[in-house]
């Protein structure tokens, strides 16, 4: 792991103190660090395993283990750390000697002063100064003395059949006080298929809403879109984001994530190491241009080596709010190129987050100037003096998008509730679709603010417990940034939801006639996630619900509803679909179809039947691929799922009389 040890160059003591200090406040955006929780102690000791939740892809695994003495009541010292396999091999002991100083002192007296923090938020500057000062010293000596150890577990180790469990066990041997113990840690990584991608064959179900009826109805066809579904993360901190390095000793590089979101069988990740973090720790100064080009420059060469696509972003401090002047964070993405090299996000120093950023429109548009594309990090998240809520009423424009849902255990909490409703009200804004496609919005990069599914993982065992699946031909640079910015895409923890109408897919235009009603959804999911029949299904036109459908109880793992019965008419403008698992541990939200409505015939969307018209009939009867186009299905008058010279008739009709 590379360090940049560099000269100071005017950071202060104070910053660091306060910026660290403000990290444990803050956590992973809002989680305190399980470090502080005395009931996560073992006598004193904090103990951390880090491992994936499950392995998709065979790859390179390793354990990261931490040991911190937070609150034991006297000195400890880690003897040897083995790694024991369950299924037999050899064990493997890594003898270590390590003294480990109690900090119960410090860790009583610290969270005193942070209880002091939190009160003193909104009172007086120098207060805070001063407990900050405190705490500071106090927080950079619970954050020392931590022992880290690794190890790669042997790829003969790892078993390879799906619904198999690689188990061992982690011994961490002590002497406290003369004498030995051992905590133990039993690791159960249960091997997985891969994540859905849309291509099963799939049973297909018919359901009428208004009946709340199920029949079923043999072999689905299959999606009229275009490509295959892939998954990413585009939120992750690594050893450069200093609280991923302070509270959850992570140590790992672009490399490191890369690979362990390999083994999740993800496609793609994007690195959003925080760049507004401008302290010295540690002899360490961060956040610079050279860790900007190191990262940039592992993220490259991992991808020119794997399948997988690896990205180096930031995430950027952007406003200034309250009494502190605290900023939002927004996530900025290379889109033009490879990279947006190392874009300047200057702060205060004055606590983690930071204070007195320059404002939203200055970071989107030193985004948008150097070629990337930026999305509004967890909108309705804050942390005590770190940083607070997007303002979505500051008139700012040139972002993409938004995270809809963004947890690092893949929970929905009640801030990612409030991020679904902002999303539907932005979308009720936007007008309606003509001549089949929406207008560009002026000062904006696309024509609708996506919705994105992010883990923010500050551990490489966190990432992907939250992500995106994108449509697209293949995972490259280039259709993995075009796919969050045209929206054909869907925020999940694990199952692979999607809709179409009359063919056309999330993120794009429908054509479809007044009081048409059918919508095609696709649910695909694995044994890791339940049957497909296990998910209620929910469907909202223009933000309200329209439909909810229960569990069909179909024991398999992909499936095809024709929902009929939806009433669809003129006022409305976009679907959304929704899948939950009946336990609600699993979710899926997809990105709006648009629906403009047309006369039957009118495949081009311009309001007359004409001789265009007609030679997009003509393509429509070359064969079942073409047939299941959104133009072509203007043209089956007779909704009957089929054009055909049944069809041309009334065609004929409504050209002679428009």
């Amino acid at each position: 792991m590379s360090r940049f040890c560099l000269p100071r160059q005017g950071c202060w003591v104070l910053a660091s103190l306060v910026a660290l200090l403000s990290t444990a406040m803050a956590g992973a955006h809002g989680h305190e660090p399980p470090w502080l929780d005395t009931a996560a102690l073992d006598r004193g000791l904090f103990v951390d395993v880090q491992h994936p939740r499950a392995i998709r892809q065979a790859g390179p695994l390793e354990i990261a283990v931490t040991v911190r003495n937070m609150a034991g009541p006297q000195d400890v010292i880690v003897e040897s750390v083995r790694y024991i396999p369950e299924a037999g091999g050899a064990v493997e002991v890594h003898n270590r000697a390590e003294a480990l100083p109690t900090r119960r002192a410090e860790f009583e007296h610290y969270k005193l002063l942070r209880a002091d923090l939190v009160a003193a938020e909104r009172g007086n500057r120098e207060v805070v100064r001063r407990l900050i000062a405190q705490a500071g010293d106090l927080l950079r000596k619970l954050s020392s003395d931590v022992l880290r150890d690794r190890y790669r577990v042997p790829i003969e180790m790892v078993p390879d059949e799906p619904g198999t469990t690689l188990r061992l066990a982690v011994e961490i041997v002590l002497t406290e006080g003369g004498s030995q113990r051992t905590i133990r840690r039993q690791v159960e990584i249960p091997i997985q298929p891969p994540l859905p991608d849309g291509s099963d064959p799939a049973r297909t179900w018919r359901y009428q809403v208004a009946d709340a009826a199920w029949v079923e109805a043999g072999d689905g066809a299959r999606t009229a879109q275009a490509g295959a579904w892939y998954a990413g993360d585009q939120h992750l901190h690594t050893t450069y984001s200093l609280d991923a390095l302070v509270l959850d000793g992570t140590e790992e590089t672009v490399t490191d994530y890369a690979a362990a979101s390999e083994l999740l069988g993800l496609d793609w990740i994007i690195i959003t190491d925080h760049s507004n973090v401008h302290v010295t720790w540690e002899g360490t100064e961060y956040y610079t241009p050279e860790q900007f080009a190191e990262g940039t420059a592992q993220a490259a060469d991992y991808t020119a080596q794997h399948p997988l696509v690896a990205l180096y972003g930031q995430e950027m401090g952007a406003g200034q709010s309250g009494l502190f002047a605290l900023p939002s964070h927004y996530l900025a993405y290379p889109f033009a190129a490879d990279s947006t090299g190392y874009l300047p996000n200057p702060s205060s120093g004055l606590i983690f987050g930071l204070a007195n950023c320059e404002p939203e429109q200055v970071i989107i548009d030193r985004v948008n100037e150097a070629g990337g594309i930026g999305f509004i990090a967890h909108p309705f998240d804050s942390g005590t003096l770190a940083f607070v809520e997007w303002d979505f009423d500051n008139g700012a424009t040139g972002w993409a998008g938004l995270e809809i849902w963004s947890d690092t255990l893949g929970q929905i909490k009640a801030t990612d509730t409030q991020a679904v409703s902002k999303w539907h009200e932005l979308l009720n804004a936007i007008a309606p679709p003509q001549l089949g496609a929406l207008s560009d919005r002026p000062g904006f990069p696309n024509a609708f603010p996506v919705g994105l599914g992010n883990s923010d993982a500050h551990q490489p065992g966190l990432i992907g417990a939250t992500f995106t699946y994108a449509r697209m031909l293949g995972v490259t640079r280039e259709n993995v940034v075009e796919a969050l910015r045209t929206g054909r895409c869907v925020a999940s923890n694990g199952p692979l939801l999607f809709g179409e109408v009359n063919g056309t897919g999330v993120g794009d235009v429908a054509l479809l006639i007044d009081g048409d009603n059918a919508l095609d959804l696709h649910l695909a999911t694995t044994p890791e996630f339940g049957p497909v029949g296990d998910y209620e299904l929910t469907v909202q036109v223009n933000g309200a619900v329209r439909a909810t459908i229960a569990p069909s109880g179909d024991p398999g793992f992909a499936a095809t509803i024709e929902l009929a019965g939806l009433n669809l008419g003129g006022s409305d403008r976009w679907v959304t679909v929704r899948a939950d698992s009946s336990d609600d541990t699993f979710h899926a939200t997809a990105n709006p179809i648009w629906l403009q409505f047309v006369a039957a015939g009118d495949a081009n969307a311009d309001g007359v039947i004409g001789l265009g018209d007609f030679g997009q009939f003509a393509d429509c009867l070359t064969g079942p691929g073409a047939e299941r186009a959104p133009a072509c299905d203007i043209m089956d008058f007779d909704r009957d799922r089929d054009v055909d010279l049944g069809d041309f008739g009334h065609l004929q009709a409504a050209f002679a009389n428009p």
